[in-house]
């Protein structure tokens, strides 16, 4: 592949590619996207993972808070029922009573988020049996009954009788994952094991259970079952996942959310099956988790989301009982001091265990899961980002430079739009890996661009910032196409315009060179630079005091020689502003001043433009006839006494500015007669009044001139008169023509054709 041509102008300009234009990127954001894809998508990255689940928190709180089901009640040991019933742990009665109560409000299911692993025995044994035969020997009934009661009493018992005469309570359990395996493990009812499934899938348990944590066998005995409580925390630290199921001597115990729900709406025990690695089957439906068994829990809100009430308003009878007529009522605790809370996504504020418990029941009855994305899936993702990097890469190579990288955003941008209505959706589809292989392809495309294809670009801003307008060489540098190197012909308007009476100015600088170089570039070369730049003209040279320009090359410009024409008149009058500065300078200084007039001459037609030279040397300019006369008309412009003459091509060009013929001339070095004009104002000035009727006079005096009718030629002539100052030195030449014609008749053979004997 040849990157640098030997004919090139700049050689950077001459830059090419052997493929077409954008799939080079394209190949390299393809490659790049897929490859870090690969290498960055997996999961045990514990920065991107965190990365990533804290991409989870934030689509749920973009999300907001869901409306909560109305099935589940959270109730919980807070301060205020410690200040109320007594110090911390409360006496088992007081939960026998709450049992009494939500069955008498007619709670369908009650479930307890408390360990009771340890039994109440508030009076040691022996004083128990010292209140027992005291009793026996007293004759006080009252006091008798009294120490009695002392001596039986028994809140476990209590408690269990409360719990079993319900029937619908569940107690927790929980599972130690650390320490030495216990060598007779705990033994469980049958009650407790969720049946297993046939399934294809390999079970991940990261987690296996050395022993279980009870609630005393009495409790246990009397509960309608009984679930783990278990947290699954995330790499983070988090809470994000809830265990459905978890292995425990060769089967599996679900948590106590799946007996809730199965409790709540009827399930036999025995309809509940676990597949593993697809999820637990409560009846005819899945709750659907990943390979470990584990559910994202679909958070419902901030604290509070989920209704919750005061254990001391439970028990004192505050709370009316269709609160819990037909619901889950979940029983906590949460004060301080007590470490069951926990992040929730949402807020800072620590969310209740309890409360979390209850938001996985709710979203296992409303089933509105959040699943992560199970095969196929995650291929179809890894096309989908690769499609995506291809459109990275070709939209790099398409856009201009300074959209590129917004460009290149929108795909990162729109995947996680995507993300973000899937997850509305329930789907966990990662966001964190795909942004940053896409953000990889693009930046990679973007210096690669840079580094190479935009060297053209760079290239041609540099050789072009000198000849054309900014804007223009921008778009010749987006796109470089236009340029066609080497020479083509096409339709120009060109422009010579040079200072008069050089000369004289040079002479009132004789000692002083370099004040005369400051007033050519500052009072001349630069402002009318610029201006002709800003009118879409292309600076061909400069040749001392002479400026030559083109306008519709290297780039289109349809209206190119109304851009001409006005470049002129600003000129005109750019320059009478940088007369009277130059005047007070030269004042300021005690030397005399000379004005600076110019002479501007406009042609159109065609020329061949391009690089001319040679292999060492070469610049783009542009020659043919058509750049021939126009340096013949700026020269003519000191003939015919005015600032501004154009070719007749120029004004069939451009027809809408006010200009006058000026006579029918051949050039010096050409034989056919061409007319000039000469431009006195803008397409306003041209319909005005004054000017179409100075127009149809002077037109008039030229047609009794050409027709050799000099005594109606001099009349119009003298209507002529007064117009405009601009035209006076016109005028005085067609009168001394005139003059001179009627003492020298030039006879019928003469067509009014002036032929020019200097350039």
């Amino acid at each position: 592949m040849n990157l640098w041509p030997r004919l090139a102008w700049p050689r950077l300009a001459q830059f090419r590619f052997s493929w077409p234009r954008g799939v080079g990127e394209a190949v390299l954001a393809f490659a790049v996207a897929s490859t870090v894809l690969y290498l960055l998508g997996m999961q045990d990255n514990p920065v991107l993972r965190g990365l990533e689940t804290a991409s989870l928190d934030l689509r749920f709180r973009l999300r907001g808070a869901l409306p909560a089901e109305p099935d589940t009640v959270v109730v919980l040991v807070d301060d205020r029922s410690l200040a109320a019933l007594g110090r911390w742990p409360l006496s088992r009665r007081l939960f026998a009573k709450a049992i009494q109560i939500l069955d008498g409000n007619g709670a369908r299911v009650i479930g307890f988020d408390m360990l009771f692993a340890e039994p109440e025995q508030p009076l040691a044994d022996d004083v128990r049996s010292a209140a027992r035969v005291a009793a026996g020997e007293l004759a006080d009934p009252r006091l008798r009954a009294t120490l009695g009661r002392l001596a039986d009493d028994d809140p476990d018992g209590d408690f269990a009788k409360a719990i079993r005469n319900s029937g619908k309570v569940l107690l927790p359990l929980a599972f130690a994952f650390v320490g030495p395996e216990r060598e007779e493990p705990t033994e469980l009812s049958d009650q407790v094991f969720v049946k297993l499934d046939q399934s294809e899938n390999e079970p991940l348990f990261p987690l296996q259970g050395h022993s279980a944590v009870l609630p005393v066998p009495v409790l246990a005995g009397a509960a309608a079952g009984m679930g783990h409580v278990n947290i699954a925390y995330d790499r983070d630290g988090e809470p994000r996942y809830d265990y459905l199921a978890l292995p425990f001597s060769g089967d599996f115990v679900p948590s106590i959310a799946v007996r809730a729900v199965a409790a709540y709406r009827g399930i036999p025990w025995s309809e509940v099956g676990l597949a593993l690695g697809d999820g637990v089957h409560l009846g005819d439906r899945l709750i659907p988790t990943d390979p470990a068994m584990r559910l994202v829990v679909n958070y419902r809100g901030p604290r509070g989301t989920i209704p919750t009430y005061s254990f001391v308003d439970l028990i004192e009878g505050r709370i009316p009982a269709k609160t819990f007529a037909g619901r889950i009522v979940l029983i906590g605790a949460s004060f301080i001091g007590i470490p069951d809370t926990s992040a929730a996504p949402f807020d800072n504020t620590p969310v209740p265990g309890t409360e979390r418990l209850a938001d996985i029941v709710d979203t296992i009855l409303a089933g509105d899961f959040i699943r992560e994305l199970p095969p196929p899936w995650p291929g179809l993702a890894i096309v989908i980002v690769m499609a995506l990097g291809l459109a990275i890469g070709v939209g790099s190579a398409l856009l201009p430079t300074r959209l590129a990288a917004a460009g290149g955003a929108v795909p990162i941008v729109g995947w996680a739009a995507g993300a973000q209505i899937a997850f509305a959706h329930g789907v966990w589809l990662p966001l964190i890996n795909p942004a940053i292989a896409l953000a990889t392809a693009g930046a990679s495309v973007l210096l690669f661009r840079y580094a190479l294809v935009d060297r053209q670009r760079r290239g041609i801003q540099r050789a072009f910032r000198y000849y054309l307008a900014p804007d223009l060489v921008n778009s010749l540098a987006a796109h470089p196409e236009r340029l066609q190197l080497g020479g083509e012909t096409r339709a120009l308007t060109v422009m010579f315009s040079d200072i008069r009476g050089f000369t004289s100015i040079a002479e009132t600088f004789k000692t002083n060179p370099q004040g005369l170089s400051r007033l050519i570039n500052r009072g001349f070369l630069s402002p009318m630079t610029a201006l002709i730049m800003a009118r879409r003209g292309t600076i061909d040279k400069y040749m001392g005091d002479c400026v030559m320009a083109f306008w519709n090359a290297p780039l289109d410009d349809p209206p190119h020689a109304d851009h001409a024409c006005d470049s002129a008149l600003a000129m005109q009058r750019e320059l009478r502003r940088i007369n009277a500065e130059l005047a007070d300078e030269a004042s300021a200084e005690g030397r005399l001043f000379h004005p600076i007039n110019i002479g501007v001459g406009i042609n159109t037609g065609e020329c061949v433009v391009g690089n001319m030279g040679s292999d060492e040397r070469f610049a783009y300019t542009a020659m043919g006839d058509a750049v021939n006369l126009a340096s013949r008309l700026e020269g003519q412009s000191k003939t015919y006494h005015l600032t501004i003459v154009i070719g007749e091509e120029t004004r069939a060009a451009a027809p809408s500015w006010a200009a006058l013929e000026l006579d029918r001339i051949a050039v010096k070095g050409k034989q056919d007669a061409v007319r000039i004009f000469t431009l006195l104002g803008d397409a306003e000035m041209a319909q005005s009044p004054e000017f179409v009727g100075h127009a149809e006079r002077h037109d008039r005096m030229l047609a009794a001139y050409r027709a050799q009718d000099w005594a109606a030629a001099r009349a119009a002539l003298a209507q002529c008169r007064g117009y405009d100052d601009r035209l006076a030195g016109l005028y005085d030449l067609y009168d001394e023509r005139i003059a001179f014609y009627c003492a020298n008749p030039p006879g019928p053979e003469w067509d009014g054709v002036f032929v020019a004997e200097t350039k």
